[in-house]
């Protein structure tokens, strides 16, 4: 009888420690979901979204800088537009670890090199940070979400343009920017992908540094210094901001038959498909990206959960079937 009893006696003693254990678990999870709601409950006034473009040089993430800035202001939240001056992931990694010592609600951003950005995304996000990509991703890290532009489809799309422009093949030449940028990169490889099988015949790759005057002088000298040219594919439209009579070269080039497919619809870009300098024009949505990366972003930071992880901002095809009424949606550039 009294073996009997140690016995019971045991088994509460049992049930009691796993009781208490169970109650400091809870504790545990009530306090987390407190702070939690604590970072969700902010008051719009003090929450704080940086938006990173890839350089500030650039002037492709215009719209985007308008967009998200507007964006912002809608919702009543803190707007930060940093980045580098020039494309160079090393100094974009130091911008991001000073929005973590800023204590930033949020992030987008637009990826110099999607390695090279890794660690220290996954570095804001376990500091409890929101942080998404925009125009070009790093998918291997703890990001939230992407939003922009199918760039192996755009790729792949170039790839079809220039097929139909150069039905018997021929030399075709890449510009890019940065080269290792993601964006560009699947632009390549979908290009790449698009010829392969046909006559075309790709050159050796060209950079022009994200630079307008770099990628002007790139351009000119290649296509000069190549006249059996058939084709170039621009993964970027940096020569087209700037001045017509500054691609002297690459317009000789195109009198002679010489065909152009471009990525990019902006405003000054559209004059070089009135001219006849570009075939092909596929514009991205920077207004969208900008906008709505904002806004989802800042839901995540209300504690809503983001159903896509990789968001299309969709396609815009210019040429001069169309150009006069695409000109008619820009908004001029000074």
């Amino acid at each position: 009888m009294k073996r009997k009893w140690m016995l019971i006696a045991v088994m509460i003693l049992a049930i009691a420690m796993v009781v208490s254990l169970g109650l400091v678990g809870c504790k545990t999870t009530t306090a987390t979901t407190a702070a939690e709601t604590t970072v969700a409950e902010k008051p719009a006034s003090e929450i704080t979204i940086a938006v990173v473009p890839k350089a500030l040089d650039n002037a492709i993430f215009l719209d985007a800088k308008v967009a998200s800035e507007a964006a912002c202001k809608e919702l009543g939240i803190n707007f930060i537009w940093t980045a580098s001056e020039k494309s160079d992931a090393a100094q974009q990694v130091t911008v991001i670890e000073g929005l973590i010592q800023k204590k930033v609600d949020g992030i987008l951003i637009s990826c110099n090199d999607a390695d090279a950005l890794k660690d220290v995304i996954n570095k804001a996000v376990d500091a409890g940070i929101k942080v998404a990509t925009f125009d070009s991703d790093s998918p291997d890290s703890k990001r939230l979400f992407y939003i922009g532009t199918d760039n192996e489809g755009f790729g792949k799309q170039a790839g079809e343009f220039m097929k139909e422009l150069l039905p018997d093949g021929g030399k075709v030449a890449i510009l890019t920017g940065v080269l290792g940028a993601p964006n560009l990169e699947l632009r390549i490889v979908g290009f790449k992908k698009s010829v392969e099988g046909t006559n075309i015949e790709l050159l050796p790759i060209q950079t022009g540094e994200d630079d307008v005057g770099k990628s002007v002088e790139v351009v000119n000298q290649f296509t000069a210094a190549n006249p059996d040219l058939k084709g170039w594919f621009f993964d970027g439209g940096w020569p087209y901001f700037a001045s017509p009579e500054a691609l002297k070269e690459l317009k000789l080039w195109i009198d002679k038959g010489g065909k152009v497919v471009s990525i990019d619809t902006f405003q000054p870009m559209l004059q070089f498909v009135q001219l006849g300098m570009v075939d092909k024009l596929i514009g991205q949505n920077y207004v969208k990206m900008g906008n709505d990366g904002v806004k989802l972003l800042y839901d995540a930071i209300r504690g809503k959960t983001i159903e896509s992880t990789n968001i299309d901002t969709g396609a815009e095809i210019v040429d001069k079937t169309n150009v006069e009424e695409v000109l008619k949606t820009k908004t001029p550039w000074e």
